[in-house]
C-alpha cells in the first residue's frame, strides 16, 4: 500500500511540475514577442541610421533650382530633398515650380504630384496645408507653428520594408525605396521612391504619395504662428 501510495505521489509530482514548465514557457514566449515588438515599434519611431541633407534657403528661379539640383541630384537622398523644394517653389509660384518639379520627377510621377499639390495649396481652403514642406524640416511641429530649424534639414533612410531596389524595364533603371522624416502626421516616416533612370546623372521621384498627403494643422495652442521659409 505504501509503494502505491508513493508512486501516486511521484505521478502527480511529475504532472505539476511539467504544467509548471509548460505555463512558465508560456509565459516566457509572451514576454520575448512583447520585447521584439517594443523594438520593432522603437525602430518605426527612431531617426537612428538615418542621413541628414540640409540647405539654407529655397532657391526662387529655375536657374537657382538647377544649381542645387547639380549639387544634390546624384544621390537618392539629395532628390528627395530636392522634390520638396519643388513642392514649396511650386507652392509659391506654379509656373516655376512646374518646371522645377518637371526636372526632378518622372513623367508617370508628375501629374500626380501636380494635381494633388493644387488641393492642398489652394488658398482659402479648409482643407490647404501651406505648410506642407515645412513639416519636413528638422525641428517643426505642431506646437511650434511647425517652424524649423535653420538651415533646413530632413532626415532620411532606405525603407525597412522594402531594403532591396527593384529592376523596372519602363522606368529603364532600379527603383530605391526611401522614406523621409515628417513631424506632421502620426506615422512620421513618409515613403518615396526614387530612380535613377539609364543615361541620367540624376535620381527622379517615381512615386510618393506619401509625402504629399494633407498633413496636420499647426496647434490651436502653438507658441507661434507659421511663418513660411525662406
Amino acid at each position: 500500500m505504501k509503494k502505491h501510495n508513493i508512486l501516486l505521489i511521484l505521478a502527480l509530482s511529475l504532472f505539476f511540475c511539467e504544467t509548471s514548465f509548460a505555463q512558465w514557457g508560456s509565459v516566457n514566449r509572451a514576454i520575448r514577442q512583447g520585447v521584439r515588438e517594443g523594438i520593432r515599434e522603437g525602430a518605426r519611431n527612431s531617426t537612428v541610421g538615418s542621413d541628414e541633407v540640409s540647405i539654407e534657403k529655397i532657391p526662387s528661379t529655375v536657374a537657382e533650382f538647377q544649381a542645387l539640383q547639380s549639387e544634390l541630384g546624384t544621390t537618392p537622398e539629395g532628390c528627395i530633398m530636392l522634390q520638396l523644394v519643388a513642392m514649396e517653389m511650386y507652392r509659391r509660384d506654379r509656373n516655376v515650380g512646374l518646371e522645377c518639379l518637371t526636372l526632378n520627377n518622372t513623367e508617370t510621377n508628375l501629374s500626380f504630384v501636380t494635381s494633388r499639390l493644387k488641393e492642398i495649396f489652394r488658398e482659402g481652403d479648409s482643407y490647404a496645408r501651406p505648410h506642407l514642406v515645412s513639416t519636413y524640416f528638422k525641428g517643426a511641429k505642431p506646437s511650434n507653428g511647425f517652424n524649423p530649424e535653420k538651415p533646413y534639414t530632413i532626415q532620411v533612410r532606405r525603407n525597412p520594408a522594402y531594403p532591396n531596389d527593384e529592376r523596372s524595364q519602363s522606368l529603364k533603371g532600379y527603383v530605391k525605396y526611401f522614406q523621409v522624416y515628417s513631424d506632421g502626421y502620426d506615422t512620421p516616416w513618409r515613403g518615396i521612391e526614387v530612380v535613377q533612370q539609364k543615361g541620367d546623372p540624376y535620381y527622379r521621384v517615381s512615386n510618393c504619395p506619401n509625402i504629399y498627403v494633407q498633413c496636420k494643422e499647426v496647434d490651436f495652442d502653438a507658441t507661434e504662428d507659421w511663418k513660411g521659409l525662406d
